[in-house]
């Protein structure tokens, strides 16, 4: 059966760990600058920016929207995973956390506080953007699409794929493709005389899942991002 392109696809959503390496299962806190426009979804790749911000608190992230330089996902040092915000919302007294850095929320005071899975040997499962991905490609270099703007407002996740258009062995791609999602997806469910159909197992079509990593990414490069 046909994979269908999901909406939102959930972007880059973390499936374990490549073996041999102690897992640690945490997550990074970095910063979003209250000046910054760029949307993020949870489920996004994002990448490190050079603005200190108001509170110039440290490490800072933005969006690939606002990074002009990208062409077709490639050519930048990924910084992780978005995985969310939390921001102080002085009307509700508290703070509130979010999947989604939707360019700012209205109330809240100053940087905001964000967090990114960023271990370079977690693994991540992914649609493509058309394809299919096929096995020829496997253990190739992927960039990623563009829609760093166009994730779901009301759940905060990502619509995010990996672009089958641009599968090559240049090492400034971002991700490696590690192997099929249908390798590490469940038996299907028996349904009234047929199998229940686990969407983006079909190698065969477009749109299907793969298992990736960092490939290109700022805990692994030892060149350090374009000022």
């Amino acid at each position: 059966m046909a994979n269908t392109l999901g909406n939102p696809t959930m972007g880059f959503q973390e499936s374990g760990r490549v073996e041999g390496a102690s897992p640690t299962a945490g997550l990074t806190p970095v910063w979003i600058a209250s000046s910054d426009t760029g949307l993020m979804f949870r489920g996004d790749v994002v990448v490190s920016s050079s603005s200190p911000g108001a509170n110039n608190s440290g490490n800072y992230i933005t969006s690939l929207q606002l990074l002009s330089s990208m062409v077709g996902g490639s050519g930048f040092l990924a910084r992780g995973i978005f995985q969310g915000v939390e921001q102080f919302i002085p009307s509700v007294g508290r703070v509130v956390w979010s999947n989604a850095f939707q360019g700012s929320l209205s109330g809240s005071t100053g940087d905001i506080k964000a967090w990114i899975k960023d271990d370079p040997d977690a693994l991540f499962v992914v649609q493509a953007s058309s394809g299919p991905i096929t096995s020829s490609m496997i253990n190739l270099n992927i960039g990623v699409s563009s829609q760093s703007s166009a994730g779901n407002t009301n759940t905060g996740y990502s619509n995010m794929t990996v672009a089958s258009s641009n599968v090559i062995s240049a090492s400034s791609l971002p991700f490696r493709i590690v192997d099929f999602y249908s390798a590490y997806a469940p038996p299907a469910v028996p349904a009234v005389g047929t199998a229940a159909f686990i969407n983006g197992t079909d190698n065969t079509t477009a749109f299907n899942m793969v298992i990736v990593r960092f490939n290109n990414c700022d805990r692994t490069s030892l060149t350090a991002r374009s000022t």
